[in-house]
């Protein structure tokens, strides 16, 4: 039985993996092009921990995404939380978006959060904010079918009427003849009156005689 979703807690979850997302995802991009862009020099000689520390904030919000009873909340969360911080900084007074800015600053250092500036944080957020809605839909249709299965109504487990009208065990009878004669169950050790060959109805079987008539000699 798969495990029942639990949205409420990705959402915390994801609030927090996007926040760290956007700070530690912002310095060391920031590291890299300055180390590739700037001085032109060589990733692996001079900025490899920079891009083990991009890819492992990746693999970790992409592991928590991949747990299923929480990865609907970690995409809405984190989606919705990117997606309010880069249309607040691409479109709020600069005064303002500054400000928004310093809390994606990290302490002690004078780098820039430029996934927000530079639109890349608005972009992901739209994308995980739109698949975290979708999922967070099928994992609700998920949990209402588990609570038909521990004791709800499931109609797909519902008895289902005899189509034929017999009782349990009763083998389904013949159709009728003709419309609307019932049908005649044959029950063990009951004769069936067969007519005779050539007689009609109320017709007496030869040998039989009525009170006072002579027996044919």
């Amino acid at each position: 039985m798969p495990a029942k979703p639990n949205p409420a807690l990705g959402l915390v979850l994801g609030i927090i993996v996007g926040y760290a997302g956007i700070v530690g995802g912002s310095y060391a991009g920031t590291r890299l092009a300055l180390a590739r862009q700037v001085r032109f020099d060589s990733i692996i000689e001079h900025g490899l921990q920079w891009l083990l520390m991009l890819a492992a904030i990746a693999v970790i919000v992409g592991l928590l995404i991949a747990i299923r009873p929480i990865g609907a909340g970690v995409m809405v969360g984190a989606g919705g939380l990117m997606t309010v911080a880069g249309l607040v900084v691409l479109l709020a007074p600069i005064r303002s978006a500054y400000d928004v800015i310093k809390l994606f600053q990290l302490p002690g250092s004078r780098t820039v959060a430029y996934m927000l500036t530079d639109g890349s944080a608005l972009f992901l957020g739209i994308v995980l904010l739109v698949g975290g809605i979708g999922r967070w839909v099928s994992d609700a249709k998920t949990a209402r079918a588990l609570r038909g299965e521990s004791g709800g109504y499931n109609p797909a487990l519902a008895p289902q009427p005899q189509q034929w009208g017999g009782y349990p065990g009763q083998q389904q009878q013949p159709p009728s003849t003709y419309p609307g004669q019932p049908p005649q169950a044959y029950q063990p050790g009951q004769q069936q009156d067969r007519q005779q060959p050539g007689a009609y109805p109320g017709q007496q079987p030869p040998g039989n005689t009525f009170p006072g008539q002579q027996p044919p000699r």
